[in-house]
């Protein structure tokens, strides 16, 4: 049987990760509007559901976010709500999303949903996990997504003991390294057929997590799911895992429709707030 040579495989791992699969006149038409003032909203947002407003957060420096924003179904004066952080993957969308946009899931978990971009040539988070170097050209718009939500902690009516991150393919590795790199943020995440490096788990471990990955995904490795989730446990910390079988790349087609896993996520808690 012939196996591909290493570094092959490690290229199309690194390449599926940041590479959109949209059509070009797609790209062109998500990216068209002109981005407002920080944060200005606009009527709604032209890549995602329909009940998504567009926003642009403007950074330090040439820093800016362009997000999708849905506030809660009759929020209450005086109370806080949840923040669900959706990181899409390289194909430009994030099944969270539309889950979240349904009318039986706002008004059963009233939260704010953020959905961030990340359009080529960015990616969430670089990583070392899968070579050294493989991804050390890739812009990163994770400096510029904490930004934006330690902006927006301030801004709207966020509960700061319940942010959490989840996202699929380049976006499950996008919310490992946001819990990796901030865990004071997030009080917990769901990352979908993603990875990171093991040994950054003393990082991350103070984040309960739940993660889910299909057995036979050909483009991340099941194995980081796997390492991951077992590191986790054995520091001490929580790591649920679901594993589907059989099941290839697109496990966040499963993984999205768990009402158990939403369930747990809108139950999670953070003890002390970040600074």
């Amino acid at each position: 049987m012939h196996v591909p040579h290493i570094s092959i495989v490690i290229a199309a791992i690194a390449l599926s990760l940041v590479t959109p699969h949209r059509s070009d006149a797609a790209d062109a038409a998500a990216t068209a509007t002109p981005a407002p003032a920080n944060p200005q909203r606009q009527t709604r947002h032209p890549r995602f559901e329909p009940e998504y407003q567009r926003c642009t957060f403007k950074g330090t420096g040439d820093a800016e976010l362009n997000y999708g924003w849905l506030a809660p179904l009759k929020a209450r004066p005086g109370e806080k709500y949840p923040l669900v952080i959706c990181l899409h993957g390289s194909g430009g969308s994030v099944k969270a999303s539309a889950v979240l946009a349904r009318q039986l899931m706002r008004e059963q978990y009233p939260a704010f949903v953020m959905v961030p971009e990340a359009d080529r040539p960015f990616t969430w988070a670089k990583t070392d996990a899968f070579s050294r170097g493989v991804m050390e050209n890739f812009p990163e718009k994770l400096p510029v997504l904490i930004e934006t939500i330690q902006s927006l902690l301030k801004t709207e009516a966020i509960d700061p003991m319940r942010v959490y991150i989840t996202g699929q393919s380049m976006g499950g590795v996008g919310s490992w390294g946001a819990i990796a790199q901030h865990p004071e943020l997030f009080a917990a995440a769901v990352p979908v057929c993603g990875a990171w490096n093991v040994n950054d788990v003393p990082k991350m471990k103070s984040v309960p997590v739940w993660a889910f990955h299909g057995e036979k995904d050909p483009t991340v490795p099941v194995q980081f799911s796997r390492d991951l989730t077992a590191a986790i446990t054995k520091a001490g910390g929580t790591a649920k895992y679901t594993e589907y079988p059989g099941v290839g790349h697109n496990s966040w087609l499963q993984a999205y429709d768990e009402a158990d896993m939403w369930k747990w996520l809108f139950a999670q808690r953070k003890s002390t707030a970040a600074n």
